[in-house]
């Protein structure tokens, strides 16, 4: 009970510590299928810094769905991609084809993998929370879920969707036992998300040289800088990302090791093959 404590007290430093990295150096992040239809509005609106997070050694990643089909994840492995998030569900029901096999192909080649959702703002949120639940089973050392969150529908105001957003986040924390990253895009983010989600960390897609810009009171971690991508072991564009961050920063973010509790039944099957507890038995008999 105690180890189990202390273990739980280490995750939870490391995971304030990961946040307090990213107050002091700036951190500001972000994935879907329908970004290739939203290229626009994932532009630059006319900031003209230069990136500060991103260097030659920052981690490369990319993210699928069934629109690359079959991958090599061999190769993909080969070009130096250290991490992935796949698509697993859209809606409360549907599933990504090609989840399955990237889920353990992205396992089997040592890729640090990821699985997302595709969030559909007027489908019923507990459907969506549901369907991820019953397709995604993580496992310790991966990354945490993802909400993608790309479209509003006319009828649905701003404050509704960010409400069910944030019933959908707090019920994969609560199954998985890791907060899930946001994901979206730059326009997106400004008009409907930047403020409201402060205690979670984004993913942003902005299809330019400058990072993204963000409320200075969220936090990226990636940031998905083209649609267009070329790559090894994939016959199709792909998206490609960065992370603002090393390997040790990106295992902090990840499902921690689960302590599996000793069943009670086994600990007694156990002690009473001791021969103090059978001399004790023999005695009261």
């Amino acid at each position: 009970m105690m180890f189990s404590l202390l273990f739980m007290v280490i995750q939870k430093m490391a995971y304030s510590n990961l946040l307090l990295l990213l107050m002091f150096t700036g951190g500001s992040s972000g994935n879907s299928d329908n970004a290739k239809n939203t290229n626009a509005n994932a532009r630059s609106t006319g900031a003209t810094t230069k990136t500060t997070l991103i260097t030659s050694s920052s981690l490369k990643g990319i993210d699928v769905s069934k629109w690359q089909k079959e991958v090599d994840w061999d190769q993909v492995k080969g070009a130096d991609v250290s991490f992935a998030f796949v698509k697993a569900t859209q809606d409360d029901y549907r599933l990504d084809p090609y989840f399955g096999r990237n889920w353990e192909e992205t396992k089997r080649v040592g890729i640090k993998r990821g699985a997302y959702h595709f969030f559909i703002p007027a489908a019923p949120v507990q459907g969506q929370i549901d369907l991820f639940i019953s397709t995604v089973e993580l496992q310790a050392g991966d990354l945490p879920p993802v909400l993608d969150v790309e479209v509003i529908e006319k009828h649905t105001s701003g404050a509704e969707m960010r409400k069910n957003m944030h019933i959908w986040l707090e019920a994969i924390t609560k199954h998985y036992g890791v907060k899930p990253i946001i994901y979206t895009n730059q326009n997106f983010y400004r008009r409907w998300l930047q403020g409201h989600f402060k205690d979670y960390h984004f993913w942003i897609a902005r299809y330019n040289t400058i990072e993204p810009e963000i409320n200075q009171e969220d936090k990226w971690l990636f940031w998905q800088y083209t649609d267009t991508g070329k790559m090894p072991g994939v016959n199709a564009a792909i998206d490609l990302n960065f992370f603002a961050g090393d390997m040790n920063t990106l295992n902090l973010m990840c499902v921690p090791e689960r302590l599996t509790p000793y069943p009670e039944k086994v600990i007694i099957a156990e002690l009473e093959q001791l021969p103090a507890v059978k001399l004790l038995a023999n005695n009261i008999d």
